[in-house]
């Protein structure tokens, strides 16, 4: 793909320790293929010195700051007001990874609630897009969202209705898609995937979780992406070119890149 526009990983923790061993190679091999944007969301406090070194380092990776709801019983208040400085003064391109995750039983809602509702005023504030996870939830992020006129973002991984993926659109959101679409099992998400204007989608690889069909059960990688692209491509009947071009400028207009 080296003869094709820029790809973009729209949402990669490249910074998660099980990478450490393979940064580098990881991120030569993402060149080889073409990646030339990595959005990088942090899930709590104690990640964004990381997020923020690798961001560093690598010129591909852009930063997002955010609390993660699978963590909420690390977060602290306090981890809001540190929030709000490191908006203020590292100025990423987005706020996230942040959201609800209603799937898991153990996850105070309420607590949930409280910390997303309070990272969207944030991300108001500061006016940047949002990096959602939505999880058993996506009709009470709707609802969140609702409440802030001019909310942008992204919902990563999504896995909602077509009609809820209406309402996002209507709000501004666009969606990403990563490993779990190209499973076979797969078949009402690619139903939701087809019905998806291209200028809504993003392409991601979540690494280094969610690796696709090829890769099960291996550490997941920003350069396997090209199986996300392959299956997409397919299902929505167009040129992988095509693909990439266009979820790349989706990408840089929602995070304001040039």
């Amino acid at each position: 793909m080296s003869s094709t526009p820029l790809i973009t990983d729209s949402h990669c923790h490249f910074d998660f320790e099980a990478l450490d061993p393979v940064r580098d190679q990881a991120m030569q091999r993402a060149r080889d293929l073409g990646i030339g944007l990595i959005i990088v969301p942090g899930v709590g406090a104690e990640s964004w010195p990381r997020v923020a070194e690798v961001c560093d380092r690598y010129t591909e990776c852009y930063p997002a700051f955010g609390l993660h709801p699978y963590f909420i019983e690390q977060h602290r208040e306090q981890d809001l007001q540190t929030l709000e400085h490191w908006l203020k003064e590292k100025r990423p391109i987005a706020v996230g990874e942040c959201g609800l995750d209603f799937f898991l039983k153990d996850l105070d809602p309420d607590r949930q609630m409280h910390f997303f509702l309070a990272q969207l005023e944030l991300a108001q504030q500061f006016d940047l897009p949002v990096i959602i996870h939505a999880r058993k939830s996506t009709e009470q992020v709707i609802q969140c969202l609702k409440k802030f006129p001019g909310m942008r973002g992204m919902v990563h991984s999504y896995s909602g209705s077509f009609e809820q993926a209406e309402q996002l659109m209507k709000l501004g959101f666009y969606f990403s898609f990563g490993g779990a679409m190209t499973y076979e099992r797969a078949s009402r998400l690619r139903k939701v995937i087809a019905r998806i204007p291209l200028q809504h989608l993003l392409l991601e690889t979540d690494a280094p979780d969610q690796p696709g069909s090829r890769h099960q059960g291996e550490v997941n990688e920003p350069a396997y992406i090209d199986e996300v692209i392959e299956k997409m491509a397919a299902l929505l009947n167009i040129d992988q070119v095509k693909l990439i071009e266009q979820t790349t400028i989706n990408a840089r207009q929602l995070f304001g890149l040039n």
